[in-house]
């Protein structure tokens, strides 16, 4: 205000000058000349400090950016409404972040004295408001180094939060619509933050750093921030626990959140143990002094590594040949992703996916509905000196950046870094019996690569196989009622609803219409299992599966298998409905899962929306808007994908920043040979498929049929199975693979039927001719689909 106050004055003065010179004749007056005023150098930026209003908070603009406020840093201290204006360089605004430190002899207008301090920051360009949610966003700009607009758009997507991050979220009302309230998830990120500073504690302040550097309060603040971006996910689905959502005073939904932080913050993986390491990763990923890169060269890195025994063993590298380690044009580099599955000696190589099955996953890039085939070749940009650098995942799946510390651990013993990297919290590297690295060391040139991604996009995607096909029950159905009330095979009480999952849908306003909210009820459900009779503990039994979709599950309990736990699995369906007031409206609800078949049974309401259509191409997505609360602990939201006359369950996923431990070529092959393993990894050469590539549910029928046929389990111990999917009665078979690469193979019933064809890998389908002496005619032609 100063600075404008002083231009308009200026302004003025000028204008009065004009009117004395321009204006009336003659001569022979003298006049004064107009005083110079000295233009301004400082101006005014307002900042307020809230978690509550905070009182008494140390605010600052971080020149050094090193989380202090030092001497020679403006500064100044919030009233009891949390404001505060500093006087800042002209040179100097817009330039920094700010700070605001929060001491114990700060109040919090909501919570009261503050028993633990703590630091919160905002981005250079967005000061206004200081809170622990600007903290979140500016936590990751300086990570990643991304804009503003991108950093706040990534911890938006991955919290669910819709409002604004840098608004004063005090006053703005608590949402009543089911959705996640931002001032609940800032309330938990400060208890969060506290809580991991105490079980820190002050034992590590002065202590020494795994590299030699003393460990400073800054060192402290820095890395519990940097946690807090990869506790989001379980931060965020604490506000789903029942406690806190039960919480009627505020004094209890405080006992809650505190609870659910000691929770988080005791399997965080942050502690004192693991402050040496950490803080040196964070002190050369933010050091002025360059760090050496190494020149280009052909070879691997070790990504995810999980070593059960030799015979069952899981790996991930990232591999690249000298030409794709070369910087392009636009100082770019590529990598392949290849993945190996050793299960009971039988192994299975591809790319991307957690299973072999899901490199068919599609996404939209941007332009196009695309995977990512065998040796696809993924972008990264060169790192600069503090080991920043762009990706780009395939072809735009996931995009984003990356930051790496990198450590010689040549000459150090194998299970002493493979500990120390545990003991930091990195647990993409697990070997059960560490003991089997014995006294072994690393080798020259060994290094050891402690790097953080942070996702800055996420695309569409969904998954082409028939199990991801939505299906509608017809009207009679959809429109559900009370089961006694309907006559004999009539809606609730049809062969529809009793023995099929209805048809598939073909649009979005197909399913849009048959998802009406309006259960099948029946009497209090029972069935028996293992001999034992389970009854509902509800005295209605409401099957909602007829008239709501799918939007995700809680609880990974086991169904159908084990122990009954009850008539309830213990599991959570995520549902939706299309109904409610105003504009495409949605309706969420919370279902009980039943045990003995999976079925959703008496949902309730816990939320509401809209939804929005979009065309992608040859393609319709309807996504859901407002997510419930309830929903956050799922790590993707679901889309709906309608395609060539079908509707596909898609996902986009959260960006969810991810930490892992590396080792380069040498040192990972080093310890695979010590553990008696060997990955064929010529970056040079294509990785090619194996027979347990093909492992999946294989649906085969003839061309002209629907139904019928047989289905084909290829099972990652390289064992096979069929069953009849009409009577669902299992019979002996076997499959051969005679050229994995294409997907040539050889088939028999193990009676007198005989087949041979090719699946395609990529597409999951595949095509071939059969022999069958009993059938009628005894040869014919087959095609197949991946479930």
């Amino acid at each position: 205000m100063n600075i404008t106050l002083k231009r308009l004055a200026l302004g003025i003065t000028s204008a009065g000058l004009l009117t004395i010179y321009g204006c009336g004749g003659g001569g022979g007056g003298t006049s004064t000349p107009a005083p110079i005023i000295p233009a301004a150098t400082t101006t005014d930026v307002p900042v307020t400090v809230v978690d509550g209003p905070i009182k008494n908070a140390t605010v600052c603009l971080d020149k050094n950016s090193n989380g202090v406020c030092d001497s020679g840093e403006p500064f100044a201290k919030t009233d009891a409404t949390g404001k505060v204006t500093l006087t800042v360089d002209l040179a100097d605004a817009g330039k920094y972040p700010v700070i605001a430190v929060v001491g114990t002899d700060a109040i919090d207008a909501d919570t009261g004295a503050v028993p633990v301090p703590f630091t919160m920051s905002a981005p250079a360009d967005s000061v206004g408001v200081v809170s622990p949610l600007t903290t979140l966003v500016q936590q990751t700009v300086a990570s990643t180094g991304a804009s503003t607009a991108d950093a706040a758009a990534a911890v938006q997507a991955a919290t669910g939060i819709t409002v604004s991050l840098f608004q004063d979220f005090t006053k703005v009302a608590a949402p009543t619509d089911g959705s996640i309230s931002a001032a609940t998830v800032a309330r938990m990120v400060v208890v969060t933050t506290q809580q991991q500073a105490t079980a820190i504690g002050g034992t590590v302040l002065g202590s020494t750093t795994v590299d030699g550097a003393t460990i400073t309060q800054a060192d402290i603040d820095k890395a519990i921030q940097k946690k807090l971006l990869e506790l989001l996910p379980a931060l965020v689905s604490a506000m789903s626990d029942p406690a806190v959502q039960a919480a009627s005073t505020p004094a209890d939904k405080e006992a809650a959140l505190l609870a659910a932080a000691q929770t988080l913050v005791t399997n965080s993986g942050l502690t004192p143990a693991s402050m040496a390491t950490v803080v040196a990763i964070n002190t050369q990923t933010s050091s002025t002094t360059p760090v050496a890169s190494a020149p280009a060269a052909a070879g691997f890195s070790l990504v995810n590594f999980n070593f059960i025994d030799a015979s069952n063993v899981f790996a991930r590298v990232f591999s690249g040949s000298l030409l794709q380690n070369t910087p392009d044009a636009n100082n770019n580099v590529k990598y392949v992703e290849r993945r190996y599955r050793s299960n009971a000696s039988t192994l299975a190589k591809w790319g991307a996916g957690g299973d072999p099955w899901r490199q068919a996953d599609l996404h939209w890039n941007g332009s196009a509905w695309t995977n990512c085939p065998l040796n696809f070749e993924n972008t990264s940009g060169v790192r600069d000196a503090l080991g920043n650098s762009t990706y780009n995942y395939c072809d735009s799946y996931e995009t984003g950046k990356t930051n790496r510390a990198t450590f010689d651990i040549a000459g150090k013993a194998m299970k002493d870094v493979y500990a120390q990297a545990r003991a930091a919290g990195y647990t993409n590297l697990r070997i059960a019996d560490p003991t089997l690295l014995g006294t072994a060391t690393f080798p020259t040139g060994s290094s050891l690569f402690y790097q953080t991604g942070t996702p800055l996009t996420t695309a569409f995607a969904y998954y082409p196989g028939s199990s991801s096909l939505v299906t509608q029950y017809s009207s009679a159905v959809s429109a559900g009622g009370t089961a006694s009330t309907q006559a004999a095979g009539v809606g609730c009480n049809s062969t529809e609803f009793k023995t099929t999952n209805g048809a598939n849908s073909t649009t979005l306003e197909g399913l849009i219409g048959a998802m009406t909210g309006t259960p099948c009820v029946f009497t209090q459900g029972k069935f028996t299992y293992n001999s034992i009779l389970y009854t509902s503990p509800d005295t209605s039994d409401e099957a909602w599966g007829n008239s709501t979709v799918g939007i995700g599950t809680l609880g990974t309990a086991p169904v159908g298998t084990g122990t009954a736990p009850g008539f309830y699995s213990g599991n959570t369906k995520l549902r939706a409905a299309f109904k409610g007031t105003g504009t495409n409206p949605v309706t969420y609800y919370a279902c009980k899962e039943r045990f003995n078949n999976g079925s959703t049974r008496n949902c309730t309401v816990i939320g509401t929306g809209s939804y929005t259509i979009a065309t992608l191409g040859d393609a319709r997505v309807l996504t859901l808007n407002n997510a419930p609360t309830q929903a956050s602990p799922l790590t993707f939201t679901k889309v709906f994908v309608e395609r060539a006359g079908k509707v596909y369950s898609g996902y986009q996923n959260k960006p969810v920043v991810s930490n892992s431990a590396r080792l380069n070529t040498v040192a990972a092959t080093a310890l695979l040979t010590q553990l008696g393993l060997t990955i064929d990894d010529d970056p040079s050469v294509p990785l090619t498929l194996t027979a347990a590539s093909y492992q999946g549910t294989w649906d085969i029928r003839d061309p002209a049929q629907t139904t019928g046929g047989m289905t084909v389990f290829i099972n990652a111990n390289g064992s096979v199975a069929c069953q009849d999917p009409t009577t669902l009665s299992f019979f002996a078979c076997s499959a051969t693979f005679t050229n994995p690469s294409t997907g040539a193979f050889t088939f028999t019933d193990n009676v007198s039927s005989t087949a041979s064809g090719n699946f395609n890998f990529l597409a999951g389908t595949g095509s071939g001719t059969y022999s069958d002496p009993t059938s009628t005619p005894t040869t014919g032609s087959f095609v197949a689909q991946r479930r």
